[in-house]
């Protein structure tokens, strides 16, 4: 039997203690631990198809309902949408999905990004890093499920740079067997794809046929072209006859002009006329870089030979003549006479409007790409018609501008900068010069000189009498500012009599 001892408690020392435990008790709080929230990633993901064949469109929209349903089937994740690209290669990163993809994650938008493989996202190593070192400062991750990477850990981007760099090996030797199949198919005679309007598509041109309704309007276009009629009215009367693109819309005049220098309508076709030096680079002209193979009597032809070398005579000219050869242009004796050197273009008449009757010139030539807007380092300034007359008179040493002079005499004028000019004459020599046109200072005329000096003569006397001590600050006897504001009108108007100014 266990005998257990119990002492007594003081009341005073029971009391103490109960007190104590009354006040611990007191200042014991409750924590509410806060509330733990389920993480969610916004996920989406990205397909790419290279190639527009039979099975593309439907393994397009195969990878698009895969990622749909895996996305929004998995537990905490929320769907950010499926972005897909048809027919680009991955070489380029100009894709619009893409773009459109990479645009909502620098807006926050996205957390993680799925994508089947690293060729299906970026087939240049470069492209690559750069987007997903992009997306990592944004803190999204990138998974590639095909060779199950993340960008996430530690070793994602070695392993990725890795990989992708065969990807890239793997494309340029793709691209090589391309450009070594369509050499051969050139050397052969074939094309690598035809489409032409006028004629219907063909895969290596051995099958055009023509399409007669189109071929009219081609051969209106050749026609109206000889008989001076403008692009631009030949299309507005297409448009009036109800005659319309493939895509069922109007006619612009670049379409038909584009036409007029296609020799491809006279049954000669020339192969080879574009390249590409660069995996992912646009293709660009081949200016001899690539061999050329021209083959004649290879489609049916449209235009007739001598048609067409009737249209290119006529074009050459025209391009010669600048815009002396378009006829609906008003245009003068320097019309494509002046020509900036630095933009390599001719410079453009225009007017400007008077402000009041004591202005004088108001017709003037300028830089036709400054006039249009673009920015140029020509530094060239207008020039005043008149005044520019006046200092070609003086070159050709003749007392007036005599147009059958200037016409007999000077080929065309080069502006190298401002105010310097090299005149070129019909005999093969050449002069420079340097001018510039002061006309502020020539429209001071003695007449004017004296009709400024009694103004001023009137604001003195008018100080003089109030007392004031600045005569700038008096007011202009009203007298005198009519009598100034007459004779600068008058000698104006004579100006612009003697220049043939409007």
């Amino acid at each position: 039997m266990l005998l257990v001892r119990i002492r007594s408690i003081p009341p005073a020392r029971a009391a103490l203690i109960s007190a104590c435990r009354r006040s611990q008790l007191s200042e014991i709080r409750r924590i509410t631990p806060p509330q733990r929230t389920k993480s969610v990633l916004r996920v989406a993901a990205y397909a790419r198809i290279s190639m527009e064949t039979e099975r593309s469109p439907k393994s397009l929209s195969l990878q698009v309902s895969h990622y749909s349903q895996l996305i929004q089937s998995t537990p905490g994740w929320e769907y950010a949408g499926v972005y897909a690209d048809s027919g680009i290669s991955g070489t380029t990163t100009n894709r619009p999905q893409f773009q459109a993809m990479l645009a909502s994650a620098r807006q926050g938008n996205i957390d993680l990004i799925l994508t089947k493989s690293i060729s299906r996202f970026a087939r240049n190593t470069v492209d690559l890093l750069e987007v997903v070192r992009e997306l990592n400062s944004l803190g999204v991750e990138v998974r590639f499920e095909k060779e199950n990477i993340s960008t996430a850990t530690a070793d994602g981007e070695f392993m990725l740079t890795l990989l992708a760099s065969f990807a890239q090996a793997e494309s340029e030797q793709i691209s090589a067997n391309v450009k070594w199949r369509v050499r051969k198919q050139f050397e052969q005679g074939l094309a690598n794809g035809f489409h032409m309007y006028g004629y219907t598509d063909s895969a290596d041109a051995t099958d055009v046929q023509i399409i007669e309704s189109e071929a009219e309007i081609i051969r209106r276009a050749f026609a109206a072209f000889l008989d001076k009629v403008s692009m631009e009215r030949f299309v507005a009367d297409l448009t009036s006859e109800g005659v319309y693109t493939r895509e069922g819309k109007p006619f612009s005049p670049e379409v038909p002009r584009e036409w007029l220098s296609r020799e491809a309508y006279t049954d000669t076709l020339t192969l080879g006329r574009f390249h590409s030096t660069t995996l992912g680079e646009h293709t660009k002209h081949n200016q001899g870089e690539e061999p050329m193979y021209r083959v004649e009597d290879t489609i049916p032809a449209i235009i007739d030979k001598e048609t067409f070398e009737a249209v290119q005579v006529e074009r050459a000219r025209r391009r010669e003549a600048g815009a002396l050869a378009n006829w609906s242009i008003p245009t003068t004796v320097l019309t494509s006479r002046i020509r900036c050197t630095a933009c390599d273009c001719s410079f453009a008449h225009a007017s400007r409007k008077r402000k009041s009757d004591r202005d004088i010139s108001t017709s003037y030539w300028i830089c036709a790409r400054r006039r249009e807007g673009k920015k140029t380092k020509c530094g060239t300034r207008t020039i005043s018609e008149s005044a520019f007359k006046s200092f070609l008179a003086e070159t050709l040493g003749i007392p007036k501008f005599d147009e059958a002079v200037f016409n007999a005499r000077i080929h065309h004028i080069d502006v190298t900068a401002p105010d310097n000019y090299t005149i070129h004459f019909t005999n093969g020599t050449r002069t420079n010069r340097q001018w510039k046109a002061n006309l502020k200072r020539d429209a001071w005329t003695p007449a004017k000189k004296e009709a400024w000096s009694q103004l001023v003569k009137a604001r003195w006397a008018e100080a003089k009498r109030t007392g004031a001590k600045d005569a700038r600050k008096v007011k202009t006897p009203p007298e005198a500012l009519a009598h100034f504001r007459a004779v600068s009108a008058a000698e104006a108007k004579r100006l612009r009599a003697e220049r043939e100014e409007r």
